[in-house]
């Protein structure tokens, strides 16, 4: 029989602990590009949360180079999630849409900058999904977000991170619930249509996480360590509340042959 620590001897445990000062930090993975059926160039990839708070405003910019280095272009985005919470990720997809210098370049660097945030409920949850292709060829993912909480959740976005074979990105897209505003302990469905034959196919494996103004995806932890990571988040929430807001950069790695 498994035995867990009694939560209040957890929680007085924590507070008794002094306080540390928390760390933001985020890493750029799995990324790769490829170029459209119209032309344009698309570098993909995930945005992973390996800090010990949530992120915010996580923008990933992308220097585009041609055969001799020299510079083509730069471009970014942000993450599809608004707020990324620890040991999460989110993807991205950066556009050029100069068709003529999508197709000069042939290799890539990645800046990551990124903000913390105060974290969102977690009271969202994905379910009865299913997936096929339409007549089109056209990888559909349909499904219902329900919302857990005791508060509507307004403008809920449903994500969804695409992999190859090989683990790595091969697309990212977003829809919104169908309406986009769920009442307390309802659910409404969403339909994720990827408009890529090729990239219907490469799709291997995908993710799905779901955020909405008010509210997160619920983390899927047993109860005593969900009572673990709420103390720590109380605890982090009250350090933070007193520093102020600041932007953090990293760059990702060297240049990526296109």
């Amino acid at each position: 029989m498994r035995k867990f620590i009694p939560v209040a001897l957890v929680l007085l445990f924590l507070f008794a602990l002094p306080h540390v000062v928390a760390s933001p930090n985020a890493t750029i993975q799995n990324d790769s590009s490829f170029i459209d059926e119209t032309g344009y160039y698309h570098v993909v990839g995930e945005v992973k949360n390996t800090g010990d708070v949530w992120l915010q405003f996580v923008r990933t910019a992308a220097t585009f180079k041609d055969q001799s280095g020299t510079v083509v272009d730069t471009s970014f985005t942000y993450t599809e999630l608004d707020r990324v919470a620890p040991s999460i990720a989110s993807g991205f997809d950066i556009l050029e849409l100069d068709t003529g210098k999508s197709a000069m370049i042939r290799s890539y660097t990645l800046a990551l900058e990124f903000q913390e945030a105060t974290p969102l409920t977690t009271a969202l949850e994905i379910i009865n999904t299913s997936s096929s292709k339409d007549s089109l060829g056209y990888l559909e993912i349909l499904g219902e977000v329900k919302n857990n909480g005791d508060t509507i959740s307004e403008f809920t976005k449903v994500v969804a991170t695409y992999y190859g074979s090989d683990g790595r990105v091969v697309h990212v897209a977003f829809t919104y619930t169908d309406p986009t505003t769920i009442q307390p302990h309802s659910q409404q469905s969403f339909k994720l249509t990827l408009l890529s034959v090729t990239r219907s196919n490469q799709a291997a494996s995908w993710s799905l996480d779901t955020q909405s103004n008010q509210y997160a995806s619920i983390l899927e932890f047993p109860l005593p360590l969900t009572a673990l990571v709420a103390a720590l988040t109380l605890g982090l929430v009250a350090v933070r509340r007193s520093r102020p807001a600041q932007t953090y950069s990293r760059l990702h790695g060297v240049e990526v042959k296109a």
